[in-house]
């Protein structure tokens, strides 16, 4: 995993190689110094069917054909849709409406962000942006580390460590020991639906450069 830090991006090893290196505990993860709260928390681990029935209603969605300029007034209309569909299917997934409300703002903010990156992008004469530069730099956007920088003694040495956020949740730690920084990514904690989002964002996007640069077949 990279992320934007501070200016730069960072790499972030695995946790399992950066515990192996140092022979940490099992305990030694993101729960470790910032835990979280299950309690009443959705599962989509099981939802695969209805999230497969979102995903098909917003795909179906997308017209096979667009102008550019009209896109940025037709995305709400499928962000509402994304909503209305996830609200059909949460009685049997759980989520909170805080959740909800979460994945809408990434839908949407991705989404728009690739309209502005392909008007810039024809205005310029240049190729039509790429979804991976367009969601990396969303979900770079969204970085934020904690403000609480946890003090961990190992072996005599004294470390301190600050966990990483993104829109997804807890996604990592910052580990400065005596002598080098270390960026150590843990999903442990993160959103679970990270994957499903990040498809069908994948899809979405994909469906929006077709019917931009002509008509497409939705399938």
């Amino acid at each position: 995993m990279q992320l934007l830090i501070e200016g730069e991006v960072r790499q972030f090893i695995p946790l399992r190689d950066f515990c192996e290196q140092f022979d940490l505990p099992e305990a030694f993860r993101v729960s470790l110094f910032e835990p979280k709260d299950f309690e009443g928390l959705g599962r989509i681990e099981d939802a695969g069917s209805e999230l497969n029935i979102v995903r098909r209603a917003v795909l179906d969605a997308i017209p096979s054909a667009m102008p550019l300029q009209d896109w940025l007034a037709y995305l709400p209309n499928l962000a509402q849709l994304f909503d209305n569909k996830l609200h059909e299917v949460n009685p049997e997934i759980g989520l909170k409406s805080v959740e909800i409300e979460y994945a809408i703002s990434g839908f949407q903010n991705v989404c728009q962000s690739l309209i502005y990156a392909m008007i810039r992008a024809r205005a310029d004469g240049q190729p039509a942006p790429e979804f991976q530069q367009v969601y990396d730099d969303w979900l770079n956007s969204s970085v934020r580390i904690s403000s609480t920088v946890h003090a961990y003694l190992h072996r005599g040495e004294n470390w301190a460590v600050q966990v990483v956020h993104t829109a997804y949740g807890r996604v990592g730690l910052i580990i400065w020991t005596e002598k080098e920084t270390y960026y150590v990514h843990d999903a442990g904690l993160g959103c679970p639906a990270e994957g499903f989002m990040y498809t069908l964002l994948s899809e979405v996007t994909s469906r929006i450069l077709q019917a931009t640069d002509g008509p497409a077949t939705n399938a």
